[in-house]
């Protein structure tokens, strides 16, 4: 996955680092990824007794093409961790996070459909 995953960041290319953070600003109007444009998808949060979130949902980027993604790959195997990350966007604070994937598929299942 990883080599794969080096030529896909390699060819997708990203907005500026003044681009992204101006884009950040506006999620909570756009709810579209800061870094690839994307539409952001409703997430429910899996409510169990490890939950330490306080939301009952999130936005997540989910497009397996945005470069948040893909060099997520490369930052966690330098520090040894077999993941990537997401952007997840928090309505409560209104702020852009990571949030740990292991594949494409993690967090697929608690997307909520537009209501």
């Amino acid at each position: 996955m990883q080599e794969d995953t080096v030529k896909n960041v390699q060819r997708v290319k990203q907005p500026s680092k003044e681009e992204i953070e101006r884009r950040k600003t506006e999620v909570q109007n756009t709810l579209c990824c800061p870094y690839c444009g994307e539409k952001l998808k409703k997430w429910a949060v899996p409510q169990t007794v490890f939950t330490q979130w306080p939301n009952e949902f999130f936005h997540v980027c989910l497009n397996d093409e945005c470069p948040y993604y893909l060099r997520g790959w490369g930052t966690m195997a330098a520090q040894g961790n077999p993941c990537s990350y997401r952007l997840m966007y928090d309505p409560l604070t209104n702020s852009c996070n990571p949030i740990p994937v292991f594949n494409r598929e993690t967090l697929r299942d608690g997307v909520i459909e537009d209501e």
